[in-house]
């Protein structure tokens, strides 16, 4: 696939076939991500990929610690306040997303708690990573986590692969760290649920729309 057509078709996959995904597949695609760019070249990502038992356990007891309603304490505290024009993009992600997935923003509360709760089970994907670095860096390296999740996204579209980065699973550290053996000198950053996609599942027809370059690219001196 060309670059170019890769960046432009990518989007976040949320339906998984239930096919493994080969760890020599994985290996490739780490290997493609780790020519990312980082700061003074300290390649600061650490990856923890799961699969199989250890990855139903962590999804299992993060279950059970939503239900139970156990606060969250991710290392990047979510966003709870968003500038205007970044709250009004989100709502209508939100609400198109559910739209297309005929679920009503606004009346069907069940259907939207079985939707967030899907998040903490990895969306039924086959594997899932979680992404980190060492908590006595700086906020530069998480710019260079981003350049290298992208890299990593980029690299599972072309293979076929589908993905998606998500901020919700690394509310539960504790779980994480305890199940996959994470020491406590890393913070988990991200997760990416990770498998090959079901393109005839409704969710993963919808696209979310994109700004266009005008409304926030400013020239100067062309």
């Amino acid at each position: 696939m060309e670059l170019f057509e890769t960046m432009e078709t990518r989007s976040s996959r949320r339906a998984f076939l239930p096919r493994p995904v080969e760890k020599a597949v994985l290996e490739r695609l780490i290997a493609a991500a780790n020519r990312s760019p980082s700061y003074q070249n300290t390649q600061p990502w650490e990856m923890f990929v799961a699969t199989g038992e250890k990855k139903d356990a962590v999804a299992a007891r993060m279950r059970d610690s939503v239900v139970k309603g156990t606060p969250m304490e991710p290392h990047i505290p979510f966003a709870r306040v968003l500038p205007k024009a970044h709250e009004a993009r989100a709502l209508s992600h939100r609400n198109r997303r559910f739209q297309a997935l005929g679920i009503d923003p606004e009346k069907d509360q069940e259907r939207i708690t079985e939707s967030y709760m899907k998040n903490f089970m990895f969306f039924g994907a086959p594997c899932v990573i979680f992404v980190g670095m060492d908590k006595t860096l700086s906020p530069w390296s998480i710019f260079d986590l981003g350049a290298f999740v992208h890299g990593f996204l980029l690299a599972a579209h072309a293979a076929g692969l589908g993905a998606v980065p998500q901020a919700m699973p690394t509310g539960y550290p504790a779980i994480v760290r305890e199940e996959l053996g994470i020491p406590e000198e890393i913070a988990i950053i991200l997760a990416m649920s990770v498998g090959y996609p079901d393109l005839d599942a409704p969710v993963n027809g919808y696209r979310s729309l994109r700004r266009e370059p005008g409304e926030f690219v400013r020239w100067i001196g062309f």
